[in-house]
């Protein structure tokens, strides 16, 4: 009987789906707490974050998906010191998983509240063994550090971190106030700047909003001008209309800057197998410098009980088309397969060597399997798309398509078929876009997968 693959994940779907760097950033979600709220506003003031971002697209004459547009949520569930961040994004956090927001949100944007400013002294290296949790400039920096390299690994998002929020005076003391000065100085002027020596050059899909300085004295305590009162140090409503302008201004003309500087825009990655040779097809939008793909493997472990992956082997590259604005296809056959998991992902090379990775998707190649509907490809599709499938032996088999109420709108197969793989052509240009199921059915087999039409 023939091999079969079985494709965990061909793609990831949208109806405008970006694997290396999605090419609009206009959407977002603030998670705050107290100090964040208050900014939001109104919190008694004339105006708002919603309030301003209406502003900007009024006066960017932003309408429709060009429209800027953020949401805001309290998050994390219980602190959010810099150290519950660091936690946060190493994923050690299990009731606090920020990455399920990422592919609905383009633009994220954390802050920790006032706490984080009562710094209690520079700290040493041991810190981040012995006390990580311990308020020192070192740990803030080892947590920033670690934070930056998360978010580096997803260049599909934009992200923004709030430097700290100022206490008033009689909430802190004078080296309290001093050293988180300092910290928010090193972070905008030294880390964003790419001046750090450990990270070095600065990731261009972060932006540092340096809220700190925006209402800190020369000493690094909360002007009282801004404050709530002398003991509470939440931002008031005058803090709120200096604020929130310029939250919105620095921080989407920060995004859509980001936008015009993606070197590759990946549309689609998909795996096939044609019983001997893993195929692997993607596609560009558009190209920037773009000197060529690496093809990266990693086989499942078959004896580990984590179900880890091996680690990543180069087993192939293919060049790329340096500057274009048109579509282009991309193909690579990998040979060297055996049964197993496999987990592929392409690492994109610019000229200049910067380099930034796909999304991965894997493919499980079983032996004697002789049934299979594959995901369609390409997918999202116009108006033609590619349906694969297999039947083991002789039999009566159906091959339908319907939409999203049940409507069956085409039959592409209603006959006896001997066994074998097949292909089909599904031509959808009398239909409207939108997302259609395809349904295979035989006496021993029957499967749907969805589809998605963008005219």
């Amino acid at each position: 009987m023939k091999n079969k693959i079985i494709l965990i994940m061909i793609i990831i779907l949208g109806i405008s789906s970006t694997l290396l760097s999605q090419g609009h950033f206009r959407n977002g979600r603030f998670f705050h707490h107290s100090t964040g709220g208050c900014i939001w506003g109104p919190n008694g003031s004339s105006t708002s974050i919603p309030n301003e971002i209406n502003l900007y697209n009024i006066q960017n004459s932003f309408i429709g998906n060009d429209a800027v547009s953020m949401n805001e949520m309290w998050f994390p569930n219980n602190d959010n010191e810099w150290y519950t961040w660091h936690r946060i994004f190493d994923n050690l956090d299990p009731n606090n998983n920020i990455f399920q927001y990422f592919q609905s949100n383009k633009i994220i944007v954390i802050k920790s509240c006032y706490p984080s400013s009562s710094i209690i002294g520079v700290g040493s290296p041991q810190d981040t063994l012995n006390n990580p949790s311990s308020k020192t400039l070192y740990n803030y920096k080892w947590h920033w550090r670690s934070i930056v390299q998360v978010m580096k690994q997803n260049p599909d998002n934009f992200f923004v971190i709030w430097t700290n929020a100022p206490l008033v005076p009689n909430a802190t003391n004078s080296q309290q106030a001093l050293l988180s000065s300092q910290f928010c100085t090193w972070a905008k002027d030294t880390l964003a700047a790419g001046l750090d020596q450990v990270i070095g050059e600065f990731p261009p899909n972060i932006y540092v909003f340096d809220f700190f300085h925006k209402l800190a004295d020369a000493n690094g305590m909360l002007q009282l001008q801004y404050a709530s009162n002398s003991n509470d140090s939440h931002p008031n409503s005058a803090a709120t209309e200096l604020v929130a302008p310029q939250f919105v201004q620095e921080i989407f003309n920060a995004a859509i800057v980001y936008e015009g500087i993606i070197p590759v825009e990946l549309t689609s990655f998909a795996a096939d197998y044609n019983g001997s040779e893993v195929i692997l097809n993607w596609s560009t939008a558009t190209e920037l410098n773009n000197q060529g793909f690496e093809i990266e493997r990693s086989k499942k472990s078959e004896t580990d009980d984590k179900n880890t992956n091996e680690e990543w082997k180069l087993v192939g590259s293919v060049q790329g088309s340096g500057t274009i604005t048109k579509p282009k296809a991309y193909s690579f056959v990998d040979k060297a397969v055996s049964t197993g998991k496999y987990a592929y992902r392409l690492k994109q090379i610019d000229l200049d060597g910067k380099y930034q990775y796909s999304y991965v998707i894997e493919v499980e190649v079983i032996k004697n399997f002789n049934y299979y509907l594959k995901q369609n490809y390409p997918n999202p599709f116009n108006p033609t798309t590619n349906i694969r499938y297999a039947i083991g032996n002789k039999q009566f088999v159906t091959l339908k398509v319907y939409d999203l109420l049940g409507n069956e709108v085409e039959t592409l197969v209603n006959e006896n078929k001997p066994a074998g793989n097949y292909n089909v052509i599904f031509d959808a240009s009398k239909l409207s876009s939108g997302i259609y199921f395809c349904t295979l059915k035989t006496a021993e087999f029957s499967k749907t997968n969805k589809m998605i039409l963008t005219k």
